[in-house]
């Protein structure tokens, strides 16, 4: 039997939009897309009749606490599995990011340049195709690091999805680069991509939560949501080595003073920011290692 999949289609905009994003990716564990009329989720069919409540109630207590903004409408369709590969098909073409990566889908053909750093991804179920601001700046960021001499050892990346993020560290020098995210199926996607282009070797991949991780590592990236970001900032410090770095993104710059608040009280050091549009990337720095 073909599995399915719920399209939940939400109208809203500003702020609704930013804190329904925030709160049913917390909830839910899923990725949010970002639409011409509001917001899109997917949720397992098999499991929508105990999830839709849950969701219809996210709506509501936020629609609840915004008067001033229209209030949310729902629209729900059923897909099957193999059309969700094809609705991105549709949207995603070769990009370019930052100064060398070049993103392809596996359908498309490419002539690269001599220096271009080529990422293949087929994103599947998973968030991360390099077209959202969110995965451009954290892939800019990652080149500039490395840039800055020779590329770091160890990478972590939380919240993987595609795979997208490790691949791009691997292509940019780091050693050993573990992906972990809480999704199984973004895991199986991740694990295809990494296989795809050829770093099963340099870059492990697993379905976890960062309290689950012993290790620390000399960057940490997370391009995820603001809330979930600070919710996990004791955990996401705590994974860093002294003198290492790292890197968040998935922040509206209207919620960037509680981030930075959030990992300047666990003793991280501000080391920047870079924005795109209304998304902001920002940098932290852990002191120790002779920093």
């Amino acid at each position: 039997m073909t599995k399915t999949w719920k399209q939940i289609d939400i109208t809203c905009s500003g702020v609704a939009s930013d804190l329904l994003a925030d709160e049913l990716a917390e909830v839910f564990g899923t990725s949010v897309e970002y639409t011409d009329r509001g917001i899109r989720v997917y949720l397992d069919s098999a499991r929508f009749p105990e999830t839709s409540e849950k969701l219809l109630e996210k709506v509501r207590s936020i629609s609840l606490s915004l008067p001033e903004e229209p209030e949310p409408e729902c629209f729900f369709s059923e897909i099957a599995d193999e059309d969700w590969s094809e609705t991105w098909k549709a949207h995603f073409k070769p990009l370019r990011v930052g100064g060398r990566f070049l993103i392809t889908p596996t359908w498309e053909r490419v002539e690269p340049r001599p220096d271009d750093l080529v990422i293949r991804i087929d994103p599947g179920r998973a968030f991360g195709t390099g077209h959202h601001e969110t995965t451009r700046l954290c892939l800019d960021r990652l080149e500039r690091v490395a840039a800055q001499g020779p590329a770091p050892e160890t990478l972590l990346d939380v919240g993987t999805g595609s795979g997208i993020l490790a691949i791009g560290a691997a292509l940019l020098g780091f050693r050993k680069i573990t992906g972990i995210d809480n999704d199984p199926e973004a895991i199986e996607v991740a694990l295809e991509n990494i296989a795809l282009n050829n770093f099963s070797d340099s870059v492990t991949a697993f379905c976890a939560t960062p309290d689950e991780i012993a290790a620390d590592f000399d960057v940490v990236v997370s391009n995820i949501q603001s809330l979930p970001l600070i919710r996990m900032s004791e955990t996401l410090a705590a994974r860093v080595k002294p003198g290492g770095r790292l890197i968040l993104s998935g922040i509206l710059t209207v919620q960037a003073e509680g981030v930075r608040a959030a990992y300047e009280e666990k003793g991280l050091r501000p080391a920047g920011t870079q924005t795109d549009g209304e998304w902001i990337l920002m940098a932290f720095e852990k002191p120790g290692g002779g920093s």
